[in-house]
């Protein structure tokens, strides 16, 4: 997993007594690999900024910035003005399927996408076509609730 050596600023690492780069590497990592990956609902995830800048994604996980926060920018005024443009993750367009300010699904043939937005940061997690997806949204949405609850 990749991973990128700063938080976000409602997050305080020296408070826990660690660098940043390591509770970077050890906390978002984990959010990736356990939560969403290891949850066997997710075949690809990142966790971005609202600007579309990277915090941490999986192996082979290529969302551009310019993607996320595309989606990021109509999830914050109008999701359903995706259903006009689609969604493209890592290249691959997506037809919008439904969303609000908080989630977005959208799917192309038996693969889709979810998008779930945080206070500072969005979650993006995809799914193939042996994936049901019901389980992959409940996978994003179950670590983007915890991390709504916990302010980040």
């Amino acid at each position: 997993l990749a991973v990128y050596p700063f938080l976000p600023p409602s997050l305080s690492a020296t408070a826990a007594g660690l660098s940043r780069r390591t509770f970077a590497m050890s906390s978002w990592d984990a959010y990736i690999s356990t939560n969403l990956i290891g949850s066997g609902a997710v075949t690809g995830a990142g966790i971005y900024d609202l600007a579309g800048n990277p915090w941490a994604y999986s192996d082979g996980f290529a969302a551009q910035v310019a993607e996320v926060k595309a989606v990021s920018d109509a999830m914050a005024s109008d999701p359903t003005s995706l259903a006009g443009t689609g969604v493209t993750v890592a290249g691959i367009k997506y037809m919008y399927i439904n969303g609000d300010k908080q989630q977005v699904y959208a799917k192309k043939g038996n693969t889709g996408v979810v998008f779930f937005k945080c206070n500072t940061c969005v979650i993006v997690g995809t799914h193939n076509d042996t994936i049901q997806p019901g389980n992959c949204k409940n996978a994003v949405s179950k670590l983007g609730d915890y991390l709504v609850e916990n302010s980040v």
